[in-house]
């Protein structure tokens, strides 16, 4: 929790800061339990309490995110960057939010800065590599998703769209290899449906027809 602002003497009894803690743990749990606008609701009222919670607002900006709710994600993240300017988990999160909103060259400079600051960053890699991959340009996406999967070979989502990248350069072994190992870590529809569209690709029809359906299984893409 946040220390109170110089010059304001913290509460006697210290309620406020119970409170605070109180609706920190309870938006962390609704959060885990997939209640989304309630976590929300529960993370505003304690950054009414507290502005300068800086991990209040980072969990408000990905619970925006995640509902597809950019332009406030955004507005939260940088009142987090506001408290904590070097903060390389921020600057990723403001470029993945940038990028959802097709803002593409700005989200590479936030990201060229965190990897300035830190080469070895797997969370920027990855994010670089996104970026790259939505505007279309599949050698350097997979140039950086490669990167990323070397410092930490547990992204399941860098697996999935080093596997896209690779396809759509016309690498189906290490494109397929890619998306199984992305499978092993996190069962995706989009995952399998890629290896169907690569054992069509191969002329493989009962292998893709198998992907496709472990795809519907899943839920479809």
């Amino acid at each position: 929790m946040m220390a109170n602002a110089p010059g304001v003497p913290a509460p006697k009894d210290g309620s406020s800061a119970e409170g605070a803690d109180e609706l920190y743990r309870r938006a962390k749990r609704l959060t885990a339990e997939g209640t989304l606008d309630e976590a929300v609701r529960v993370y505003r009222r304690l950054i009414g309490l507290e502005p300068k919670h800086l991990k209040a607002r980072n969990n408000l900006g990905v619970l925006y995110d995640r509902l597809g709710r950019y332009e406030e994600a955004l507005a939260e993240y940088r009142a987090a960057e506001e408290l904590d300017p070097d903060d390389t988990r921020l600057q990723c999160n403001i470029a993945a939010v940038l990028a959802s909103l097709g803002r593409y060259r700005e989200a590479e400079t936030r990201l060229s800065g965190a990897l300035h600051a830190d080469p070895k960053n797997a969370d920027a890699r990855e994010n670089l590599g996104l970026v790259r991959f939505k505007k279309g340009l599949y050698v350097q996406a997979a140039e950086e998703l490669r990167r990323a999967v070397e410092l930490d070979p547990q992204r399941a989502t860098a697996f999935l769209y080093l596997g896209e990248a690779l396809n759509r350069m016309d690498e189906m072994e290490p494109a397929l290899e890619a998306l199984e190992r992305s499978v092993e870590l996190e069962p995706s529809p989009r995952a399998y449906y890629c290896m169907g569209i690569i054992y069509d690709r191969k002329r493989q029809p009962s292998l893709a027809e198998a992907m496709y359906r472990k795809a519907e299984e899943l839920g479809g893409w």
